[in-house]
């Protein structure tokens, strides 16, 4: 078993706490990934201010980027070391909904990023450490930034 660093809600309205925790292999069908960067998400200020009732302690942080450390029987799709976006959004990526042309199209879109033609990091409003990230979700709540991410 490993350890992580996770952004921890204790209690509502108050600040979140930066706290190592202890990270189990995956299980069938899940993976393990070692986030880079996660989006600071009006879902996560929601929970912190009580609006979005989540049992506590809770990790907040579910939208990232990173890459693949293990995955569990049955993974089929991404293996160790594969670089990864994360979305709250799960999708089966076969069907034509919305979320699974959306799986279908982040390869290419990432592509264009890395050739510079798609410019996401003007789009970034504020650039937080994973210790700033109460001072992040209040920059969110007072309308002081809309796109801020933070960096692991």
């Amino acid at each position: 078993m490993s350890t992580a660093r996770a952004a921890v809600l204790n209690a509502i309205r108050e600040p979140l706490s930066v706290e190592p925790l202890a990270v189990r292999d995956p299980r069938d069908g899940e993976v393990l990934v070692r986030l880079a960067a996660s989006g600071v998400c009006h879902s996560d200020l929601h929970a912190i201010t009580g609006d979005l009732p989540m049992p506590l302690p809770c990790v907040l942080g579910h939208e990232g980027a990173g890459v693949v450390e293990k995955v569990g029987a049955g993974v089929q799709r991404v293996k160790p070391k594969d670089h990864v976006v994360l979305n709250w959004v799960p999708f089966c990526g076969s069907c034509s909904c919305w979320y699974c042309n959306m799986a279908r199209d982040v390869p290419r879109l990432i592509d264009l990023y890395r050739a510079g033609k798609l410019k996401l990091d003007e789009l970034i409003t504020r650039r937080y450490k994973i210790a700033q990230v109460s001072e992040a979700f209040a920059a969110m709540e007072k309308g002081e930034v809309a796109r801020d991410v933070i960096t692991f």
